[in-house]
């Protein structure tokens, strides 16, 4: 898994690749939380190239939603494959979490969203 990260403007996007499994999940728990320990306030995890996630993914986009609410900071999730979004739906993820159909949207959404609440 690797875990290609950028800035737009004051949005992190963090660029998800491959599959997340019980053993890729630890390192990207490492990675997001990192960004998190830095102060990162707006994350927006970019899902084009997710092939797949398990559980072990999932429980860390939670700890990290979490985390971020914690500090009112804001998770969003963008272009996520037919298989993951069904993965997401399936559990709920889609009414709890921040999903747009793409970066475009989800920057926009994002910013938005931060201008709203300044």
């Amino acid at each position: 898994m690797q875990l290609p990260i950028h800035q737009e403007g004051n949005i992190t996007v963090a660029s998800l690749t491959g599959q997340i499994d019980s053993v890729s999940a630890v390192d990207l728990e490492r990675d997001i939380m990192l960004l998190l320990d830095q102060n990162t306030k707006s994350l927006l995890l970019d899902c084009s190239e997710l092939d797949y996630i398990n559980s072990a993914g999932l429980r860390v986009f939670l700890l990290a939603a979490k985390r971020l609410e914690q500090s009112a900071g804001s998770l969003a999730f963008c272009s996520l494959d037919s298989n993951v979004l069904m993965v997401f739906e399936t559990i709920g993820f889609d009414r709890i979490l921040t999903i747009y159909p793409d970066k475009s949207a989800a920057l926009a959404g994002m910013n938005s969203a931060t201008a709203k609440a300044a």
